[in-house]
């Protein structure tokens, strides 16, 4: 396919993306070439993400490291597009119960919505972005006492992909 048709093709869905609700700007889904999309992390999305109470407070007792990020794009296929995480871990943090209830009381007070436990995490929620994406926050025991909060988050150059 010549690079016209690339652009074009790339132009079309797009913008059918946006037109679906996807959020985004358009110089923000298709590279210069057309071909490839650029990623970059959000650095708002990581300032917000970064004042969260749920990554810069940790239970009575704990220590909470310091939050590292990382971000990966591009599909590995089939499955969805990678995502942009921040990670802080959290030690000297007591029981999984008593972490679960003190993830779910401070996200409930900053405008996250539980999903609860499972065998994967002891604490999950979401929350919206306010561009029709959503972060996604888990609470994840390592290890006895010691825990990872951890929230992903779509970056700017794959954010059509919230439809």
């Amino acid at each position: 396919m010549s690079r016209v048709g690339v652009v074009s093709s790339a132009v079309v869905v797009a913008a059918l993306g946006l037109s679906l609700g996807g959020c985004g700007r358009l110089g923000d889904v298709i590279s210069e070439t057309g071909s490839a999309r650029d990623c970059h992390p959000d650095p708002e999305t990581v300032a917000a993400l970064r004042q969260e109470p749920v990554l810069t407070q940790a239970p009575p007792g704990a220590n909470l490291a310091a939050t590292t990020e990382t971000v990966s794009c591009g599909w590995d296929s089939p499955g969805p597009p990678n995502l942009g995480m921040l990670d802080s871990e959290v030690t000297g943090a007591g029981a999984a119960g008593d972490v679960s209830t003190f993830y779910a009381d401070l996200a409930r007070s900053s405008g996250w919505r539980a999903y609860g436990q499972s065998s994967s995490h002891v604490f999950a929620a979401s929350k919206s972005d306010e561009t029709k994406c959503s972060w996604l926050l888990q609470v994840r025991q390592t290890a006895e006492g010691t825990y990872h909060v951890q929230i992903t988050y779509t970056p700017r150059d794959l954010r059509p992909t919230c439809l």
